[in-house]
Formats: structure tokens, sequence, C-alpha cells
């Protein structure tokens, strides 16, 4: 079950990309799924949801200050209330955060939070200075849908350093 798991979660991750991509917008419905599917791993993995919502409320909220931020920030600067989903953020885009934060723990969510963004933009302005196009819009959801499906694969097949707990991250920054 647990590969049948990983393996619907690597297809909707892949297909988000793929969309995102090509049209520079996904369907809504792979976010519910992928939700559900991380949600399933964590209980084929440890056969209770007790431990489970701690880390993903955290998540979740980590995410909510990020918006508010990002909507505060950009209507300061514009002197007027912001939608930012109108311009600058997709729903896609944020349901991805969302669907993320149900599986990797809160160190690890943060860290893919970042470092995904630093290199989803160096992608980017790879991509533009190969392809020499103004395009205007960047598919975040995609880029860090490859991104992710990269991470889970480490976890899952070579590293196995654990994505729904902190210790490798502590670990690491504590060297």
């Amino acid at each position: 079950m647990s590969l049948v798991l990983k393996l619907i979660i690597l297809t909707v991750l892949g297909a988000l990309a793929v969309q995102d991509f090509k049209s520079r917008s996904v369907y809504w419905f792979w976010f519910p799924l992928l939700a559900v599917a991380f949600a399933g791993m964590h209980w084929f993995r440890f056969r209770r949801l007790e431990d489970y919502w701690e880390p993903v409320t955290f998540n979740l909220l980590f995410v909510g200050l990020q918006l508010a931020v990002l909507t505060i920030y950009f209507s300061l600067k514009d002197g007027r209330i912001i939608d930012i989903t109108q311009q600058l953020l997709g729903w896609g885009d944020i349901l991805f955060f969302l669907a993320a934060a149900f599986y990797l723990s809160v160190l690890n969510f943060v860290f893919f939070y970042v470092a995904s963004l630093i290199v989803v933009l160096f992608c980017w302005l790879l991509w533009r200075l190969i392809l020499a196009k103004d395009a205007g819009h960047i598919p975040l959801a995609g880029f860090q849908s490859v991104l992710l499906i990269l991470f889970l694969m480490a976890d899952w097949w070579c590293f196995h350093f654990d994505v729904t707990a902190d210790n490798w991250l502590r670990h690491m920054l504590l060297l």
C-alpha cells in the first residue's frame, strides 16, 4: 500500500508540473487528492494520527502568515488593498503549499519552502536566459512539484533522511 500511495503522490506531482508548465494553470482537484495521499502515507507509516495534526497546523499557519505578510506588503506598497491571487500568486501555488503542509514536518516544510523558492527563482532566470523569452508568470507550482518529487524520492529510495521528522535537518543545522 505504501508503494501505491508513493506512486499516486509522484503521479499527481508530475501531472501538476506538466499542467503548470504547459498552461500556467492546474486543476484544483489534484490538491485535495495530494493532501489525502500525504495523510494516508502518515497513517500507513505510523498507524495513528494523534501526532499528525500538530505539524500540519504549524505548516498551515506558516503559509497563512506568509500570505498575510505578502498581502500587507503589497497593499502598503500600492496604497490600497491588494488581492495577491489576482496578479502575484496563483491559487495553484497557494494550494500546492497547503497540500505539501500535510506531509512535511515543520522544519522540513520551512526548509523546502525557502530552498524551493530560491531554486525556482534561479531556474526561472536560467530558463528565460536560455529561451530568451519574456514569459510573464513563473510556473511556481510546476517547479516546486518537480523539486518535491526529487525531495521525496531522495527520502524514500536513496538517502532515507525522513522528511516527516526534523532529526536530519536539526543534525545538519547543529554541525
